[in-house]
């Protein structure tokens, strides 16, 4: 009897679990953005919708948008702890973690996302970042395009116009960038943008041209200024763990959508939008565009002059950060 009970008992317990054997695995993409963002629908989901068919059926992605799974500063730590299987990662949110992937907020290096996501391939593949990304498997790494100043009232022009000025700051560096001006960076998530310059908390924000049409500052921030200030970095990341468990095809096939590769759609995709955006609101003519020449962008220069070492004195391996900006600086032409 008792042999016959487990006998019984393992017959079940097989039958439970042969659904569970067959049953189809979903792998979480996080995004802190809504459905609707940009990154959300135009890089995440549709990078889904390619690599997807292209894995067996028991293993397919799903986008979580909308910070379902976690905040945008806890997007790194979600993949680590395998909350999430996969990541849209702003790494300059969590400062302190992937303190070289910055070199492209250094300003004068990046002006679109193509040029940005060159840079930090190149740093990536001179093996300068394989201590930041020890615990993940780095699926792309690209940037923003150069960020604007996009201000209420008349704008700026010119650095003095900025003197005494709060404006939201993309980043802690960000914030020293524009000390070097003689503002003030204020930390505030994306979605209380639009409030805090309609109160006046802020006179501006430092930022894209997507988050500009996403978030309606154009309704109270509408003199946006040409220069292309500073970058920021981004990565998409995958739990480690989750990718070592899939079967080798899949995993052959999420080799074969990511990389450089991913990176250099993601940079076209940034800048054809980018681009597309500007020419929407100059051709509305609701908005002031500020286009400097090159006499007015000279001035500019030797305030931001010391950006760079500033950069590297906040650095924790002064020779790795030296490298990494030499190559910046390679490939930006100076």
């Amino acid at each position: 009897m008792l042999m016959k009970s487990v006998m019984c008992s393992a017959a079940l317990a097989l039958a439970l679990a042969a659904p569970l054997a067959t049953e189809a695995r979903e792998l979480r993409v996080s995004s802190f953005e809504p459905p609707q963002g940009f990154y959300s629908s135009k890089v995440l989901q549709a990078w889904i919708d390619r690599v997807n068919p292209t894995l067996t059926p028991d293993n397919q992605f799903r986008l979580y948008p909308g910070g379902i799974l976690g905040a945008p500063p806890a997007q790194a730590e979600l993949v680590k702890a395998g909350v999430a299987d996969v990541a849209l990662v702003v790494p300059t949110y969590t400062p302190g973690l992937f303190p070289l992937s910055g070199v492209v907020e250094v300003p004068g290096l990046v002006e679109t996302s193509a040029e940005g996501t060159a840079i930090l391939n190149a740093v990536q593949e001179a093996g300068l970042l394989t201590g930041e990304y020890a615990d993940y498997k780095v699926l792309a790494l690209f940037t923003t395009p150069g960020y604007r100043f996009l201000m209420t009232g008349d704008g700026v022009s010119k650095p003095a116009d900025l003197n005494g000025l709060k404006l939201r700051t993309p980043s802690p560096f960000g914030s020293e960038l524009l000390a070097l001006l003689g503002a003030s960076g204020v930390a505030i998530p994306a979605p209380q943008v639009y409030e805090n310059l309609e109160r006046g908390v802020v006179a501006g924000a430092v930022w894209v041209m997507d988050a500009y049409r996403t978030f309606r500052l154009n309704e109270v921030a509408p003199a946006v200024t040409s220069l292309r200030f500073t970058a920021s970095p981004m990565a998409i990341l995958m739990n480690k763990a989750a990718y070592d468990s899939l079967p080798e095809a899949d995993r052959a096939a999420i080799d074969a959508a990511s990389g450089r590769a991913m990176a250099e759609w993601i940079a076209g995709v940034v800048d054809a939008t980018d681009a597309e955006i500007e020419a929407a609101f100059r051709a509305a003519g609701e908005v002031t565009f500020i286009d400097l020449d090159e006499a007015a962008l000279a001035e500019w220069q030797p305030v931001l002059a010391p950006a760079a070492a500033a950069w590297l004195a906040g650095q924790p391996d002064a020779a790795a950060a030296t490298a990494a900006l030499d190559i910046a600086h390679g490939l930006a032409g100076h």
